[in-house]
């Protein structure tokens, strides 16, 4: 298959995952920015934001982009929160393609295995993780497909003039402002060039165009959040210096080791490990372990550890992996690729690489999205939705409608009749509904009985699943 077609392809497959990944991978992709967003746009309050709105402490450049997006198919008479997080995923798939697309070509030329080109070409545009992860609208996906677009331009051999590196700042300060963390990978680039290559006049342009952008970024906060404020600061202080991140629960330092161990899929999973560590020993100048070093040690460092964390160097795994390789081939093994096992590991590897793929391109990504969907959808006109225990919409205000009450009761029997609007009835226990003297209807259910009898493990205790019954 030609280079081109494998362009193609992968765009389609990002487009098809984005269409179908709906929901989110961490529910902060949603209260930390849809919601923030809701806010400015009518569909919750104040109160109902996460702690961090008071404290001022969150950039507030995503959610800035939502309210433009809805203002701008406003124009359009669409403002279907649904179809607008579809079109979010598919402007995350594009910028996280360009990112692939460019760290690509600035890599490509410069392998000279035939084999490796191939496998470096498959990797970039591939593996089942980056795929799930670029259709996020997530802090960590935009912030790390920019930065990797900055690194590919910088990776560049010809630089046009000074003002070059200006430009590339303003991408690194973009990446910063998407997500603070991201600041320890620019970090390590830019004492790469200063320590290494040596080049201030530069690096100057650098960093000024950084500037400008965390300049933007609190002109962005203001508008957001009506006053002057820096959050980079506030998310300084409550993070770090009052430690409130460890409230969210500390891990030891070898947590990510673990956690990467089992969720890349040993014995893959191992190779992607040792991939970094032999780049990291022996490739101490480049400028790859530069900047990716700082970042993975400071995650080490921190107690509060997610492996979501990591995810702004997903793009760099295809490059660290075949760089891995060509070091094993230059110090120990120049016949490496040609090893009979290491043939039938890179088949198994795509075997298993392709079934995930095809999982994740159809799979919701979060299957509560589709309960919102189905009562914003069919409920357009004022409705009741009766709970018991947990409010489901919890701090996801953006998916409701403005004229669907929410009411909590302590039993079934504290539903009243109302005529001029539908009632339904939202339960995790199909069993409640049974003593209900109303006719019913169930409009909804996480999983179709029949799957429920397949109770391997016992996963259906340990699964959140939701009725739903129209009332009448």
């Amino acid at each position: 298959m030609k280079e081109k077609h494998i362009f193609v392809l992968s765009i389609l497959v990002l487009v098809i995952t984005a269409f179908f990944s709906a929901g989110y991978h961490h529910i902060d992709e949603h209260i930390q920015i849809l919601e923030f967003a809701g806010l400015k746009l009518n569909m919750t309050v104040a109160d109902n934001l996460p702690w961090e709105y008071n404290y001022q402490m969150r950039a507030t450049i995503q959610p800035s982009i939502v309210v433009l997006l809805f203002h701008f198919f406003n124009i359009f008479g669409i403002n279907n929160p649904f179809t607008i997080t579809i079109f979010l995923r598919l402007l995350s798939a594009a910028i996280a393609f360009l990112g692939m697309y460019m760290i690509y070509k600035s890599y490509n030329k410069s392998i000279l295995d035939p084999v490796l080109q191939k496998w470096f070409l498959l990797l970039s545009f591939f593996i089942w993780f980056m795929i799930y992860n670029n259709v996020r609208f997530s802090s960590e996906n935009w912030s790390g497909s920019i930065f990797l677009i900055a690194f590919a331009l910088l990776n560049n051999k010809k630089f046009p003039n000074k003002f070059y590196y200006l430009y590339v700042g303003f991408l690194l300060g973009l990446s910063f402002l998407f997500r603070y963390q991201g600041g320890f990978l620019i970090l390590g680039l830019i004492l790469w060039y200063l320590l290494i290559k040596k080049n201030w006049g530069n690096t100057a342009f650098l960093i000024l165009g950084i500037m400008v952008m965390i300049v933007l970024g609190i002109f962005i906060d203001r508008w957001y959040y009506g006053k002057w404020t820096l959050s980079l600061w506030n998310y300084f202080e409550q993070n770090i210096i009052l430690d409130k991140v460890s409230d969210f629960g500390i891990k030891p330092w070898w947590f990510y080791f673990k956690d990467v161990f089992i969720r890349a899929i040993p014995p893959f999973s191992i190779v992607l490990i040792l991939s970094f560590i032999l780049v990291f020993i022996f490739k101490r100048k480049d400028i790859l372990t530069w900047t990716i070093f700082p970042f993975l040690l400071i995650h080490f460092i921190i107690g509060h550890k997610e492996i979501r964390f990591l995810f702004p160097v997903i793009g760099f795994i295809p490059i660290v992996i075949i760089t891995s390789i060509e070091i094993i081939q230059k110090k120990w093994n120049k016949l490496f690729l040609t090893n009979i096992f290491v043939r039938i590991f890179a088949k198994l590897f795509w075997v298993i690489n392709i079934a995930l793929l095809t999982i994740i391109v159809f799979k919701p990504a979060n299957a509560q999205i589709s309960l919102f969907n189905k009562i914003y959808t069919e409920y357009k006109r004022p409705a009741i939705l009766y709970y018991l225990t947990d409010n489901p919409y919890r701090n996801i205000y953006y998916y409701k409608r403005t004229n669907l009450e929410l009411i909590k009761i302590n039993s079934i029997d504290n539903i009243d009749l109302v005529n001029n609007r539908k009632q339904l009835l939202i339960t995790t226990d199909k069993a409640v509904v049974k003593d209900i003297k109303r006719h019913k209807k169930l409009i909804y259910s996480t999983f179709p009985d029949w799957i429920l009898r397949f109770n391997f493990n016992n996963w259906v205790e340990r699964t959140s699943r939701y009725y739903v019954y129209e009332l009448f």
